[in-house]
């Protein structure tokens, strides 16, 4: 049998080329004809730029001093931004014609005015009782030349009070304002391949059931006939820019309390409430699917682009867009104790924390079942993204007069569910636990100040005990997700740094 050739006898390929027979080629390093591999292989150059041009004038003083040692103090100002950003891919990359995914160039600019004031009222100060009291009150007011609703004002108000018994209260309330970025304006559109099966699929790879009849109705109506099954894990999305996006706007309300009992010792409890409406984001493309064929939603199922005649998926449209909504509610924690010891240097001990009460997404539609809004829960479930209710770390650091030093730092992510088809949100759904995770890291430093600086050399191992990520089978990466663990395992490290 002959072997492999450039093109067929008839029209073979000159130019140097090289053949490459992947089906028989020995599957070991080294098998591939290095000419071969030279003559697919190409050097690939990207570059982008990000321009930001700006004029700023402020002024700021004290306005009037009060009784009871307080003031008022005003601060004011103006400024003009002007951005500019780009990214031109490989010409190759950018038409697609390589293994790696498609992606297009990205251009874009706009500019901005806006103007800022902030007032600060200190009533009292120094007294017997209340040794510190403060109310601050902000405004800005800003102009964009490029997307809708693109002017306006925000506005915040916040209290500190602190009294003679080491309490401190605190508050604020206001809203936000957030333009989209260049990026999220005018990223050209590239290709993703996340790891999803079709939900009309009748015999999906995974060995997973069929649809069920919700599913294969919806599917039904979207033109996918019975007895479908291309066979298929993998779907492709498109994502990147949108020009039709909005600015997102919130409400954001915070209230905590410090304690301070004894000297050294310290705790703070903080609840913060943020709801951001016109949230800017892309869902996950599994939502997407979900809420087309198992939610029935049409504006889903039209991002859902398939083949006119083999009807599978082409693509999924998932560009960044406006959510109607996100509504995170939660609690901040710490405690801390530091300390001194004679002759073996200071300690100090903390634990820092957040426990999770709520993340709803409100996609902005409405159930055709029931009318209400499609409202997307993430709290203990992966849907949305790792969102456990308790995360926390645990910290410990000793400095030696000497410049000795050492530190442990303890990190956990609490334990969640995933569910078949990505959505824990609906109770029919199939589900499984995900296992909660911990990992320490270890350092030892030393410091010595001479006449050029300080310097410092630290050694240490991160994720001490070799933790391996918790498995998530809807991971987008290796069952995982990279965005909360450490995929490294455990590793050494020394690090040389000058302070001059």
């Amino acid at each position: 049998m002959a072997g492999p050739t450039c093109g067929t006898p008839t029209a073979p390929i000159g130019g140097g080329c090289v053949p490459l027979n992947l089906l028989t080629s020995p599957g070991r390093p080294g098998a591939v004809d290095p000419a071969a591999i030279s003559y697919l292989t190409f050097t690939g150059i990207n570059n982008g730029f990000n321009e930001q041009r700006t004029s700023l004038l402020q002024a700021h003083g004290k306005v009037v001093d009060l009784p009871n040692h307080g003031d008022i103090s005003l601060a004011i100002g103006g400024d003009y931004r002007h951005e500019h950003g780009g990214f031109q891919p490989d010409p190759l990359t950018s038409t697609g014609d390589t293994t790696g995914n498609a992606v297009q160039p990205t251009e874009g600019a706009y500019h901005a005015f806006e103007g800022f004031g902030e007032l600060s009222i200190v009533p009292v100060s120094g007294l017997d009782s209340i040794k510190w009291a403060e109310l601050d009150l902000a405004a800005r007011a800003y102009s964009y030349n490029v997307f809708k609703d693109s002017s306006g004002a925000t506005w915040k108000a916040s209290a500190l009070v602190r009294t003679a018994g080491n309490v401190a209260v605190r508050g604020t309330y206001g809203t936000a304002f957030r333009a989209p970025n260049i990026g999220e304006l005018f990223s050209g559109q590239a290709d993703s391949f996340p790891l999803l099966e079709d939900p009309c699929d009748e015999a999906p790879p995974s060995g997973g059931p069929p649809p069920d009849p919700k599913t294969a109705a919806q599917c039904a109506k979207e033109g996918v006939p019975a007895g479908f099954n291309p066979g298929t894990s993998q779907q492709r999305s498109k994502v990147g820019g949108n020009h039709d996006l909005k600015p997102e706007t919130a409400n954001i309300l915070t209230a905590g309390i410090v304690l301070e009992p004894v000297k050294g010792l310290d705790f703070t409890v903080d609840y913060w409430n943020v709801h951001i409406d016109d949230a800017i984001t892309s869902l996950p493309p599994q939502t997407i699917l979900t809420q087309c064929y198992q939610g029935g939603i049409q504006s889903f199922c039209d991002q859902i682009k398939r083949e006119p005649v083999g009807h599978t998926i082409d693509h999924i449209v998932d560009l960044i867009q406006n959510v109607g909504s996100v509504e995170t509610t939660g609690l901040d924690f710490s405690a801390a104790y530091e300390y001194k010891v004679p002759g073996a240097g200071n300690f100090r001990h903390s634990v820092e924390g957040t426990y999770l009460f709520k993340y709803n997404v409100d996609t902005g539609t409405k159930d055709p079942g029931t009318g209400k809004e499609s409202v997307l829960h993430g709290k203990n479930f992966y849907d949305l993204g790792v969102l456990p209710a308790l995360k926390f770390n645990v910290f410990t650091t000793w400095n030696h007069p000497s410049g000795f030093g050492a530190g442990f730092n303890a990190r956990y992510v609490g334990g969640f569910q995933e569910c078949n088809n990505d959505n824990c949100n609906d109770p029919t759904n199939g589900r499984r636990d995900v296992e909660s995770y911990v990992t320490g890291d270890l350092f030892l430093d030393y410091s010595i100040k001479t006449p050029g600086g300080t310097t410092r050399v630290a050694l240490g191992v991160n994720n001490i005990i070799d933790a391996t990520p918790p498995v998530i089978y809807n991971g987008a990466a290796l069952n995982a997700d990279e965005s909360a663990y450490d995929f490294m395992g455990r590793y050494f490290y020394i690090r040389l740094g000058q302070l001059f």
